[in-house]
């Protein structure tokens, strides 16, 4: 089993330096958006009314705090419950003792849901903030069951995909590892495919006009689109946005109803266009490749620890009374997904500076695409200066007043 431990450990090293070498090799690296750059632009904020930055910064300065706790609360508690003997004795009394597959999954299940339960003040507290800003308008029932939805259906796919990877390192220690690293990889494959659908929750539906004018834009910058949907969110929040999502037969770009009804026409043409240079330049591809190996790298940590001698003698874990490491897996992959917040921003942030860039060589119209920024970040409340640290760590975009510096500077 210590082999199995080193070898497992030295794919978790491996697939992450093949995930730093990808990224280093294709992301658009911009120092303008680096977690160094200026974040204070003066030309950029004479887009901004007085009473706008100060309603923008209102509700940043009470919404930071309580999204910021909410990302972390779940892996804090998840090592706490690891680092605890007594709670992971308390976990292990979960299910019946002579059923390990049924005590597996009844344990995690319940340790992710208290992840995600210790998650809900703050985003009950962050949901407040959204609605004395007028950014959330659904009923507090129709909130609470999507949130309670999410948190069974988390917890439910955390519990089985926990129950098998140990199922089969449980019956194949020395090379089932293997197995569950490559399953990891795969499932966030299928994940990043399936995407599309994930909309269907919150309603969509066929707009032909719509869809003939993105097919249209995208006929013009050379861009094959799958399909187009519009999403409505009009009675949860009026919130603007455009996504793509998907790859291969399951591409799609998805617009909000909001934006549809709010924008000028040159302004979502101008959205489109930055959607249909993602779909040009694979980023969609790029992404998911990129959360593979972290996943896989992530999980294959996570087995090298407890296929360890050592590990598995400080958690306690004896023969078949294998449950401490339920909370081991959960731990160690809610850290990592932890760590990917701040990796995912500093990758992501010149990916959508490209985007912007030559999504304005397609429409040739920085004035619209200027006020398409201004007005998603007046509806949206996006933060104009934020402190240079939580730019760094959660910022997935450049800020309104880096994006609007961008597209109004001359073209080079």
């Amino acid at each position: 089993m210590h082999s199995a431990s080193r070898a497992a450990a030295i794919a978790a090293i491996v697939l992450a330096a093949i995930g730093v070498i990808v990224a280093l090799v294709f992301v658009p690296w911009d120092a303008a958006v680096a977690p160094w750059a200026a974040l204070t632009i003066p030309e950029s904020l004479a887009s901004f009314t007085e009473q706008q930055r100060e309603d923008i910064a209102a509700y940043v300065d009470s919404a930071w705090l309580p999204g910021l706790l909410s990302v972390i609360a779940g892996p804090v508690v998840a090592l706490v419950v690891l680092a605890s003997a007594r709670l992971r004795r308390s976990l292990s009394r979960v299910g019946p003792r002579d059923r390990p597959i049924i005590r597996d999954f009844l344990a995690g299940f319940a340790l992710i849901l208290v992840t995600r339960l210790v998650a809900l003040p703050f985003d009950v507290w962050l949901a407040i903030v959204r609605r004395d800003n007028g950014l959330l308008i659904e009923p507090w029932g129709t909130w609470l069951l999507r949130w309670s939805g999410t948190a069974l259906v988390v917890a439910l796919l955390g519990a089985l995909a926990v129950t098998i990877a140990l199922g089969i390192v449980r019956r194949w220690p020395r090379r089932g590892w293997i197995t569950v690293v490559a399953g990891a990889a795969v499932a966030v494959a299928a994940v990043s495919l399936v995407v599309p659908f994930a909309s269907v929750v919150d309603g969509t539906r066929s707009d032909p006009v719509v869809r003939d004018r993105v097919l249209a834009i995208a006929k013009d910058a050379g861009v094959e689109v799958g399909d187009v949907v519009v999403v409505d969110v009009a009675d949860r929040s009026p919130v603007l946005n455009a996504t793509v999502s998907g790859w291969g037969p399951t591409r799609t770009v998805t617009l909000y109803d909001t934006l549809l009804t709010t924008a000028t026409p040159e302004q979502v043409d101008a959205i489109v266009a930055h959607e249909l240079v993602h779909v040009r330049d694979n980023d969609v591809v790029l992404g998911t490749v990129l959360a593979m190996l972290g996943a896989a790298a992530v999980v294959a940590l996570a087995l090298a620890l407890a296929l360890s001698p050592g590990v598995r003698q400080r958690l306690g874990v004896r023969g078949r009374a294998d449950t401490p490491l339920v909370a081991l897996l959960v731990g160690v992959v809610l850290a990592g997904v932890l760590i990917a917040v701040p990796v995912t921003a500093t990758v992501s942030r010149p990916i959508e500076a490209r985007a912007d860039r030559d999504a304005l060589a397609i429409t040739g119209d920085p004035a619209a695409y200027a006020d398409l920024i201004a007005l998603l970040a007046v509806t949206n409340r996006s933060t104009l200066e934020p402190p240079s640290w939580r730019y760094a760590l959660l910022f997935t975009h450049p800020t309104p007043l880096q994006r609007i510096a961008a597209v109004s500077a001359p073209p080079a």
